[in-house]
């Protein structure tokens, strides 16, 4: 699978898993660090989708601690959101991991 069509597979999926734990987050404390790693991939999703910065300096960190993040916190979550957030974890663990190396699509 070529890099661009993965990222928008993870896009797509990320696009149904924030806002159900936004949602959650009505009736349930989410915890900062994933609160903090939702609004990071949100960002990451805007550069990859050229709506700002520069989408050859993006890095990988963002989706891939938005994966562990709400993998570590899944008990907060409905079983359908469950099954998303397992979903985009398989997703982004084809991402090869390399913090510093930018994606360059």
């Amino acid at each position: 699978m070529e890099d661009k069509e993965l990222l928008e597979k993870i896009i797509a999926k990320q696009n149904l898993i924030i806002p159900a734990m936004e949602k959650t987050g009505e009736t349930k404390d989410i915890p900062e660090k994933l609160r903090h790693a939702m609004a990071a991939a949100e960002e990451w999703t805007d550069v990859i989708e050229k709506k700002e910065g520069r989408d050859k300096e993006a890095r990988r960190w963002p989706v891939k601690q938005l994966a562990e993040e709400a993998h570590e916190h899944i008990a907060l979550f409905d079983h359908e959101t469950r099954q998303q957030i397992q979903e985009y974890c398989e997703l982004v663990a084809r991402l090869p991991y390399d913090d510093d190396a930018p994606l360059g699509v």
